[in-house]
């Protein structure tokens, strides 16, 4: 028994659609997210952009963040296409590689906005704003992984169980 079989289970996805196919958004979801943050592995502004924030201080950290940023998001692309094969062929390890793949990028994405917000509040003395929505995006990032986790378990555990039992449908 691992870690993940002691989290709580749901039967239904935003209580509404199937776990499968709310395992399909999650996994369509996440491989979008991923896509927004990725151009920022060649410092060449993606989607979103840090130079307001950090450029007249420390370049070094944006480049940094931004490359760290992009590089998980990269492995968040490439486990939402495992999860997205593992819901699909019903393999419980490649929802189980999606399930840690998330709690890694989660964590990342926490310390970079984290770090970023510390500069925001001590560093720099006019961008109260960023660093509040940056706390704001932290919270909901924590949320949604946490959900994302709990529906994707829920599956891969009902696929798990029907695997090994001996029943006849």
């Amino acid at each position: 028994m691992n870690f993940m079989d002691k989290l709580p289970t749901v039967i239904s996805c935003c209580f509404c659609c199937f776990l499968r196919a709310g395992t399909v958004m999650i996994a369509t979801f996440s491989f979008i997210i991923g896509i927004l943050f990725a151009p920022n592995v060649s410092h060449s502004p993606g989607y979103w952009d840090m130079n307001p924030v950090l450029s007249n201080y420390s370049t070094v950290t944006e480049m940094t963040v931004q490359m760290v940023l992009g590089l998980a998001s990269i492995m968040l692309c490439s486990v939402s296409i495992l999860l997205l094969i593992g819901a699909c062929c019903n393999i419980p390890k490649l929802i189980e590689i999606y399930q840690w793949g998330a709690i890694i990028y989660s964590s990342t994405v926490v310390l970079m906005f984290f770090i970023l917000s510390m500069f925001c509040f001590f560093v720099h003395t006019n961008c109260y704003l960023a660093a509040g929505v940056l706390c704001v995006l932290i919270v909901c990032v924590v949320l949604f992984t946490l959900y994302f986790i709990i529906v994707t378990n829920s599956l891969r555990m009902s696929l798990q169980f029907l695997s090994s039992s001996d029943l006849v449908i």
